[in-house]
């Protein structure tokens, strides 16, 4: 086992894993928060967020973000920039393999929010990370306020539009059913908003890259039609970012049970919400695992 070992390991500093680790600290135990990436997770990407307490006329996705990461330096809670690879439960204690080393803790909680889901576009791997997306933090300053082509028609594909349609680019939302299954709210928002069009009941097939612009061909109505813009940006669906987890423990946090002989082991926020995604939701979900987890270190210390 490597290196000393930690009362606890939080793995994600988004919402669920920023609530964890300042609770912990405030109540005596010093956490190991371990990021990939960065502070905030999807919330980077929100536009606006408005049902989260306090704020009464809302607050931008990225506002919040820098005022939780804040909150980490004012608690003096250092974030550990490491992917986490591989979670191991040995003599037990836990083994965290990541991109910097291996690191121990008693107990764990899993914040690691979720990952996109592919669609299985022909060009979608060839293209990802270049000219296409899954989220509006990932796409270069370069290829903003240009043409972007959304594909989507949930909350998110909406509230991405509304984003880059504020940088002051055109966006072309584009999905399948006949209707868009956002909230009401955010598609009156979209339709007063000038850069932003609606192309329902289309169906994209192929993404390439011709003469400096993106283009994704679709089908509406049987008859192939196309688009060319700057970017992509998908936003369909998204799963449990679970792969560091043993099959046997990653399929128990899928089911929402608990994870068997494993009890110092927490999920939190996004990861066992399913489409529940909310920032409060997260927090709370933060909080309360970390309740658990201190309730269960000072019982044992």
């Amino acid at each position: 086992m490597a290196g000393d070992v930690h009362d606890v390991a939080i793995i994600g500093a988004g919402p669920a894993g920023v609530a964890a680790s300042v609770y912990l600290k405030r109540v005596g135990v010093d956490p190991l928060l371990l990021e990939r990436n960065r502070v905030g997770g999807l919330l980077a990407n929100a536009n606006l967020v408005e049902n989260y307490p306090g704020f009464p006329y809302g607050v931008s996705g990225r506002d919040l973000v820098k005022l939780m990461d804040a909150q980490l330096r004012r608690w003096r809670i250092r974030v550990t920039r490491a992917g986490v690879e591989r979670v191991a439960l040995e003599d037990g204690l836990y083994r965290l393999e990541t991109s910097r080393g291996e690191y121990s803790a008693r107990f764990v909680i899993v914040a690691t929010g979720t990952r996109p889901k592919g669609i299985g576009l022909r060009g979608e791997e060839l293209m990802a990370g270049k000219r296409l997306f899954s989220e509006v933090v990932q796409i270069p300053q370069a290829l903003r306020g240009g043409t972007s082509l959304i594909i989507g028609g949930g909350d998110a594909a909406f509230d991405y539009a509304l984003n880059l349609a504020a940088d002051g680019g055109s966006v072309s939302v584009i999905f399948k059913s006949g209707k868009p299954a956002c909230i009401p709210l955010l598609l009156a928002r979209s339709r007063v908003e000038r850069a932003i069009r609606l192309f329902p009941e289309t169906v994209p097939e192929s993404v390439q890259e011709e003469n400096g612009k993106i283009v994704l061909a679709c089908r509406k109505a049987g008859r192939r039609t196309s688009f060319r813009g700057d970017l992509v940006l998908i936003a369909c669906g998204r799963e449990p970012n679970l792969d560091f987890l043993p099959a046997r423990l990653r399929r128990a946090a899928l089911k929402g049970e608990a994870a068997p002989k494993t009890p110092r082991l927490f999920m939190a926020g996004d990861v066992k919400r399913g489409h529940y995604r909310q920032v409060g939701i997260a927090v709370g979900d933060g909080i309360a695992a970390a309740m658990a987890v201190a309730e269960q270190i000072h019982r044992e210390d």
